[in-house]
């Protein structure tokens, strides 16, 4: 993110609103991203002989559908993660900037955590594993109270 701090900078000197300033670089970001990814899987295609589009393609419209729109979907989210980042980043004083990305992440942490205990993906790991990511989930929530009470202050 630091390097495209000078995206950020030109789009502030037009005017745009501070919360808005970084989505411009994430179209250089994301999309440096898509073109890795995109040629990883046309790669696997060229070389993996089990692999096949047309196979893919040949499954139930259903089937397709779906793994088309949770795709999107997965797409969506990763996009929406950065810009509420943004959002975030563009609220935190600039002293702090390096606070933003433990925030983010921690956030990640927290939410991956809750999740599991919620659908019930921890059920057969016994007690001590999930007392360990209660107390974990417990110590994130602090520290992040802390980090905001500090900055704050």
């Amino acid at each position: 993110m630091d390097a495209a701090k000078p995206m950020h900078e030109a789009a502030a000197a037009l005017g745009v609103d501070p919360l808005y300033v970084a989505l411009p670089s994430y179209v250089i970001i994301m999309g440096g991203g898509a073109v890795i990814n995109l040629g990883y899987c046309f790669i696997r295609l060229a070389n993996m002989k089990s692999l096949s589009i047309k196979a893919d393609f040949s499954l139930a419209k259903p089937l397709i559908i779906s793994n088309v729109l949770f795709a999107a979907l997965a797409g969506l989210m990763w996009y929406l993660q950065f810009f509420f980042y943004a959002w975030g980043h563009a609220k935190i004083p600039a002293q702090y900037d390096y606070m933003s990305w433990m925030l983010h992440m921690s956030f990640y942490v927290l939410c991956g955590g809750l999740v599991g205990l919620i659908m019930k993906e921890w059920k057969s790991a016994g007690r001590r594993p999930v007392g360990v990511l209660s107390i974990g989930c417990v110590v994130i929530i602090i520290a992040a109270n802390i980090v905001g009470l500090g900055m704050a202050a």
